[in-house]
């Protein structure tokens, strides 16, 4: 083969690298920043598509999920709390371990986020055996907590018209 063949394919490797860049899909484009260690907030429609990804990873009902994150955050990933409870599912960052993070800073990142809210509520699905006692559980930390229990009411009656 030619140097000049070769050169040539060189070029278009990188003519298709970069229109990678000018024209994917907002998915495409967010994956490949987080790839590259490039902070991308992500819009409601990825959020939703990582939300439906991590139920599915976790056993765990879109439907419920989505309510959650609704509830939560309203998909805003730079959510916090008054407590301190960050992103699009609320994560505390003591829980990051929980969730196999190295560190709390990785729940900025919504997928990293979304991934460890659904790993807690299927936990506590598993642990209680009750969505509501889930639920209350994942707001407050206890099964007996009234504004945890109006909170699981809150996210079960939103999951029936999502």
């Amino acid at each position: 083969m030619s140097q000049d063949v070769k050169q040539g394919g060189g070029v278009v490797v990188l003519l298709l690298a970069a229109a990678m860049f000018v024209s994917p899909s907002d998915n495409l484009r967010f994956h490949i920043n987080r790839f590259f260690g490039v902070y991308t907030t992500p819009s409601r429609t990825i959020i939703e598509s990582e939300v439906d990804r991590a139920a599915d990873a976790y056993g765990v009902s879109k439907r419920i999920l989505r309510a959650l994150v609704e509830v939560e955050s309203a998909y805003k990933p730079d959510a916090v709390s008054s407590v301190g409870a960050r992103g699009v599912a609320q994560i505390m960052p003591f829980n990051a371990r929980r969730c196999g993070l190295a560190h709390d800073g990785k729940l900025w990142d919504a997928v990293h986020n979304v991934r460890c809210g659904a790993r807690i509520l299927a936990e506590e699905l598993d642990q209680h055996g009750d969505l509501k006692k889930a639920l209350t559980v994942y707001n407050c930390g206890r099964v007996k907590c009234k504004e945890g229990e109006k909170y699981a009411v809150k996210v079960m009656a939103l999951s029936r018209v999502m």
